[in-house]
């Protein structure tokens, strides 16, 4: 009961962060997902070094150096997407990020010790998949194709994102827990079933109908469209994440959120589906 009791108060606070983050003010969705961000990656090093893909898995000194060195261009990464994407700066600002990979790939000619590639591998994905894949939610609350200076921030979008997604793990959890028979993939999820998948599909897609009022620019078959892309591509966003930990041995991948566990495990669905959902809004809603 008190483990429950402490999940439901993280989870009202998590809920209550994101929902201010993306409807108070701009710089305020810039802080929090930039806490994000460096807590996703701090998480993502972490879960490495247990399987033995250190960024420097032959001087354990450095270790830390490395991880917030590549912290801070993930860092980096997301703020400049933010200010490209609001149209507080040009492609120059991402300048110093690319010197800032060229300089990664370069730092491997002079370390004499380990395993060069592990070094790379490590570095480059975790600022794709723990930094990068942030990042693109910049494009969902900034549309490129608004001429205002700076641009609007319209985080309806994102918003849409997330509710589906929280509506999709509950709908999953108490579907599966009640009547979920069939593995949806044992191998790596033994938890998750078919008839979870489905329930949670079924109520995102009703949820998505339910919200034209909110959405009145959008049209039903994109909501819907959108609901079964979040669902699709977030269930492999999660179980990609469930990969990465069982590879390790984690149960969860950090304490950040208590109940809850890490960073990674909250927004693992977030981290695929941003960019999927991103792609279709781009082609056949503002493109259209």
């Amino acid at each position: 009961m008190k483990n429950f009791t402490l999940r439901g108060i993280t989870g009202a606070a998590f809920v209550a962060a994101i929902i201010a983050a993306l409807t108070l003010h701009p710089f305020l969705f810039l802080g929090l997902f930039a806490v994000v961000v460096g807590a996703a990656q701090w998480e993502f090093y972490g879960l490495t070094e247990r399987i033995g893909l250190q960024p420097d898995d032959a001087a354990p000194a450095p270790r830390t150096a490395d991880r917030v060195w590549g912290i801070t261009g993930g860092l980096y990464l997301f703020t400049a997407t933010f200010l490209y994407a609001s149209a507080r700066a040009s492609a120059v600002v991402y300048a110093p990020y690319l010197a800032f990979l060229i300089g990664g790939l370069v730092s491997g000619l002079y370390h004499r010790g380990g395993n060069p590639i592990h070094r790379w591998a490590v570095g480059l994905l975790a600022q794709a998949y723990a930094a990068g894949t942030f990042a693109t939610l910049n494009f969902i609350v900034f549309n490129p194709a608004d001429t205002t200076l700076p641009r609007t921030f319209h985080s309806h979008y994102a918003l849409l994102l997330f509710v589906l997604i929280w509506l999709n793990d509950t709908g999953a959890y108490f579907v599966g827990s009640a009547i979920g028979r069939r593995k949806l993939f044992p191998r790596i999820s033994p938890g998750k079933s078919w008839e979870g998948f489905l329930g949670g599909l079924a109520i995102v897609a009703c949820a998505a109908l339910l919200l034209a009022p909110l959405f009145p620019e959008l049209a039903w078959y994109h909501r819907v469209a959108l609901s079964l892309i979040i669902v699709g591509v977030g269930t492999w966003g999660d179980l990609v994440e469930s990969l990465i930990k069982r590879t390790a041995g984690a149960k969860d991948s950090g304490t950040l959120l208590p109940g809850h566990g890490g960073i990674l495990d909250r927004f693992d669905s977030v981290m695929l589906a941003t960019p999927a959902a991103l792609l279709y809004l781009e082609v056949f809603v503002r493109g259209s």
